[in-house]
């Protein structure tokens, strides 16, 4: 599969959450249960990780001279990484995008992340254009430096991680 349609895959996946998540209540979407995070905070954070990301690869590919392969051993920190998060291990969030406004509006949020995803495809294109999408562009904190594929494959996991979390606050 390629970068294109793994984005357009996450949309869609995005879409669908927003679209069940539209019949709750701001109260219940915002509410937070023994000081967990609230399930727009979830939201939110995902969002932020993923336009954050977005927003450093913007800065490092203005630099490609500097940009250099991808480490083998980044598809096995992935792969442990994965399986610690469906364990259900939890990891502290970096600061940058472990902190949210006072109040999430889920259609806001809804568009803000539906524009970020289409600059993210934009991006992606442009990176496929000038041959840098198989670099190691993106400073993960778990994963080290990883190439387009794998900062999909973690927006995915990184998603859905968040996903199940949405779910049981949900019910």
């Amino acid at each position: 599969m390629d970068l294109i349609q793994k984005i357009d895959n996450l949309e869609k996946e995005r879409s669908k959450l927003f679209d069940d998540l539209k019949s709750l209540s701001g109260e219940k979407l915002n509410l937070q249960i023994k000081g967990e995070w609230s399930i727009n905070q979830h939201l939110y954070h995902t969002w932020l990780v993923e336009t954050t990301t977005e927003s450093y690869i913007k800065t490092k590919t203005k630099y490609p001279d500097f940009l250099v392969q991808m480490s083998p051993i980044a598809h096995l920190k992935t792969f442990i990484l994965k399986l610690f998060l469906n364990l259900g291990f939890k990891f502290k969030a970096p600061k940058i995008v472990n902190t949210f406004p006072e109040k999430i509006d889920l259609n806001k949020l809804d568009q803000s992340w539906r524009e970020s995803r289409k600059s993210f495809e934009n991006l992606i294109v442009e990176l496929n254009n000038k041959n840098l999408s198989n670099l190691a562009i993106t400073r993960h904190p778990l994963l080290g430096r990883i190439n387009m594929h794998l900062t999909l494959v973690f927006f995915d996991f990184h998603f859905k991680h968040h996903q199940n979390s949405i779910i049981k606050l949900k019910k």
